[in-house]
């Protein structure tokens, strides 16, 4: 079942993000976080959004204007590994601080408060 909600939340912000081009990771990432690890969640965000923008070529890449896809393109495939390597080296460093709340342990983690204010900036953005 949690697969099933899983995928019917990637298929509907992808279709509400479909025209405006942005906000599918500020829709998904939380929701995938919800059920898997936070660097998995991340992982998962980025397949969805390169087979969105897969899906996205394929209907309109004809009409797109070569030089702004390289502009833009070129610069967002680079900070997208960039970011894939952070995350990695983010997930690998121990815990920052550990609580205790309602009877359950919790640790705050690097990674995890990365993403959480990065998440928090860009609802804020």
């Amino acid at each position: 079942m949690d697969y099933a909600v899983v995928c019917l939340v990637a298929s509907a912000a992808s279709a509400l993000t479909l025209f405006s081009g942005f906000g599918l990771g500020t829709l998904l990432m939380p929701a995938f976080a919800a059920f898997f690890p936070v660097p998995a969640a991340v992982g998962m965000t980025a397949v969805v959004h390169f087979l969105n923008n897969v899906f996205k070529l394929a209907l309109f890449g004809r009409a797109a204007d070569r030089e702004v896809v390289l502009r833009f393109g070129v610069p967002a495939v680079l900070a997208a590994f960039a970011g894939a390597w952070a995350l990695l080296w983010l997930a690998h460093l121990p815990a920052l601080a550990a609580y205790t709340a309602f009877g359950r342990s919790f640790e705050v983690r690097p990674v995890t408060l990365a993403v959480g204010v990065l998440m928090a900036g860009f609802a804020l953005f």
